[in-house]
């Protein structure tokens, strides 16, 4: 029986070696070339680990630690989205929708460090800045955060935001968030209470049965971070209660 020789995994001379592509959450080094839609998660490998790599893409979060951070400087690393450098002991949180409420809170040990990742954050109007305060010790967030004034304020003294920030009047009442798409009628509006603070991430189109004194009555304040498809007369009169303008606002057929 012929003696079998040990098997060489490194590519031979010339030869391209193939990318791997992985989603959702990866941890660990996952290849020498390597495209990850979604977060890799490297927090904790060693830096020897992490120089193995040749080729890296993210489309979404990078997460490393200070300990393996400078071992990226020699892989070719690109980042379409966010690097985030935090401890492997800090607790990561990635939702699409994250919310806060007091009940949230205070259920939570004191002190967190946080990691929190979502397409949005909201801290509910009935969250107190002190309970902040009190439960989030040092928090980084990527994503949008909408919060009261007061919150929001609490949130600049210990967290690092990478994002926008939807900043809410303390005291409001009725708060609706449009992730998705939605059509405001006339029936939709006389359902809403008067005042009600509007905030859109995704698209929102007003249909033209809609009166102006309507709209007047039920939208206090129009946050708009993604799209707003309205008549003209309507489009005016949202962009003066605009606090928080990131996204487009347009007529109907318009480019």
């Amino acid at each position: 029986m012929s003696e079998q020789k040990p098997v060489d995994c490194e590519p031979d001379e010339g030869v391209e070696e193939p990318e791997t592509e992985q989603s959702g959450v990866v941890q660990g080094v996952p290849g020498r070339k390597v495209v990850v839609n979604g977060t890799l998660d490297l927090r904790g490998v060693p830096a020897d680990q992490v120089a193995t790599m040749k080729k890296l893409v993210v489309n979404g979060v990078l997460l490393v630690d200070e300990e393996n951070r400078s071992a990226l400087s020699g892989v070719k690393t690109t980042v379409k989205g966010t690097t985030v450098v935090a401890e492997p002991d800090t607790r990561v949180i990635m939702q699409s929708d994250i919310q806060f409420s007091r009940a949230t809170l205070e259920s939570m040990p004191p002190a967190q460090k946080l990691v929190i990742i979502g397409a949005n954050i909201y801290f509910h109007p009935e969250v107190p800045p002190a309970l902040v305060e009190e439960k989030l010790a040092e928090t980084r967030i990527v994503g949008i955060v909408i919060a009261c004034e007061s919150v929001h304020g609490a949130l600049m003294g210990r967290a690092e935001i990478t994002g926008v920030s939807v900043v809410l009047e303390d005291g409001v009442r009725s708060v609706v968030r449009s992730t998705g798409h939605n059509e405001i009628t006339e029936d939709y509006l006389s359902r809403l209470e008067d005042g009600s603070t509007y905030v859109t991430i995704g698209t929102t189109t007003i249909s033209d049965d809609v009166t102006e004194d309507l709209l007047s009555r039920k939208i206090a304040a129009y946050h708009n971070v993604g799209k707003t498809v309205a008549p003209a007369r309507l489009l005016n009169l949202l962009k003066t209660r605009c606090p928080t303008n990131k996204g487009s606002f347009s007529e109907p057929g318009e480019r």
